[in-house]
């Protein structure tokens, strides 16, 4: 409460009443600062731009010189042969289910068979 009273009353002495209309408009000094605080904001958020700019080059540029190093391509190879080896290693799983489907398939003709020639 006490900070509020105490913002109304910088609001009420940043300001003053147009004596025709009776509206409250800042003072000169008021719409100085207000625009200098604005300018300060631009600037800040250019700084902001730019830094953030700067880091996402940093972070590119390591990135490239991992990719780029004998480790990052050992890296890299290493992976693409743990690839091939899940390729390979879901293909035979799938043939080796491919084969167990057959062969339940064949005993259940067989069965089938068997159970229509006792009919």
């Amino acid at each position: 409460m006490k900070k509020l009273v105490i913002a109304l009353a910088l609001f009420a002495a940043s300001c003053q009443v147009n004596d025709n209309t009776g509206e409250v408009q800042p003072t000169a000094e008021t719409q100085t600062a207000t625009a200098e605080a604005a300018q300060e904001t631009r600037e800040a958020a250019q700084d902001v731009k730019e830094g953030a700019q700067q880091l996402g080059d940093e972070i590119r540029k390591g990135a490239e010189q991992v990719r780029d190093s004998e480790a990052g391509q050992r890296v890299a190879e290493g992976a693409r042969e743990a690839g091939q080896g899940i390729k390979q290693g879901a293909g035979e799983a799938a043939e080796a289910a491919g084969e167990a489907l057959a062969s339940e398939g064949r005993e259940a003709q067989a069965e089938a068979k068997k159970t229509k020639k006792k009919q």
